[in-house]
C-alpha cells in the first residue's frame, strides 16, 4: 500500500494535485484492481485446468467407448443387482409359428441369471443361444422341426376321447384322455366330429371345444 502511495502522492489531474484524501482513493481503488486481476487470473487457471481434465476424461471414455460399444452395459449388466426377465423363445418349422414363455428373477445380477439358466438348459438337454440380453431382460431362442405344441388331436378310441399332441406328421403323444363323457348324448355334430378326428390349432380352442363337449 506504501509503495502505490508513493507513487500517487505527487499525480496531478488537470494540471492540480489531487488532495490526500482522493490519494488515499486512489491507493484504494489501484489495489482493489489488483486484487481482482490476481483473484482473477487464479480462478481462469483453475477453471481451464478444471476443464481439460474433465475433456482428457471424456475424450479416454470416448476412445474406450468407440472400440467396445457395449463396454458400459458389460458393466451394469454383470455387476449389479436387477429384477431380470428371462424370455425363452422356440420357433417351430413346421407349422411356423413361436411359442414365448418368460419369467422374472428378482434382485440377481445377469451373470447370476446366465449362471442359473445355463444348468437348467443342461440338466433339461436343451440347446438355445442368447438372442438379445439387455440390463434388465435376457432373451434366449432356438429353432425346432416339427409343430409347436399347440396343435391338438382330438379322436374317439375305445369309447375314450383322446387328446394328442401333434410334434410332426408321423409323431404325436397322448396330451390328455377325456373318460367321463357318454358318447351317445353328445350332439350329432360333436359326434361325428370326435368320431373322424378333429384338429386344433391353439390350447383355448382346445379348452372350448372340451367345454363344448362337457357342456
Amino acid at each position: 500500500m506504501y509503495i502505490i502511495y508513493k507513487y500517487v502522492k505527487h499525480i496531478y489531474i488537470g494540471g492540480f494535485m489531487i488532495s490526500f484524501k482522493d490519494k488515499i482513493i486512489y491507493c484504494l481503488v489501484l489495489v482493489a484492481f489488483l486484487i481482482f486481476g490476481v483473484t482473477f487470473g487464479y480462478l481462469q487457471t483453475r477453471l481451464f485446468s478444471g476443464m481439460n481434465i474433465e475433456n482428457e476424461s471424456l475424450l479416454d471414455y470416448a476412445v474406450d467407448y468407440a472400440l467396445n460399444p457395449n463396454m458400459e452395459d458389460a458393466v451394469s449388466v454383470s455387476t449389479k443387482a436387477y429384477d431380470i426377465e428371462v424370455v425363452y423363445e422356440d420357433d417351430y418349422l413346421t407349422c411356423g409359428e413361436s411359442v414365448t414363455t418368460s419369467k422374472m428373477e428378482y434382485g440377481t445380477t445377469m451373470e447370476e441369471v446366465k449362471e442359473k439358466e445355463k444348468k437348467y438348459q443342461e440338466e433339461n438337454g436343451l440347446v438355445y443361444s442368447i438372442k438379445a440380453e439387455g440390463t434388465n431382460r435376457i432373451i434366449y431362442s432356438r429353432t425346432l422341426n416339427g409343430n409347436c405344441p399347440n396343435h391338438f388331436l382330438v379322436i374317439l378310441e375305445n369309447g375314450k376321447i383322446n387328446v394328442y399332441s401333434i410334434q410332426s406328421e408321423n409323431k404325436k403323444t397322448v396330451y390328455m384322455t377325456i373318460d367321463n363323457i357318454n358318447i351317445d348324448y353328445l350332439r350329432q355334430e360333436l359326434k361325428e366330429k370326435v368320431e373322424k378326428g378333429t384338429y386344433i390349432n391353439s390350447k383355448d380352442e382346445l379348452n372350448m371345444f372340451i367345454e363344448d363337449l362337457e357342456s
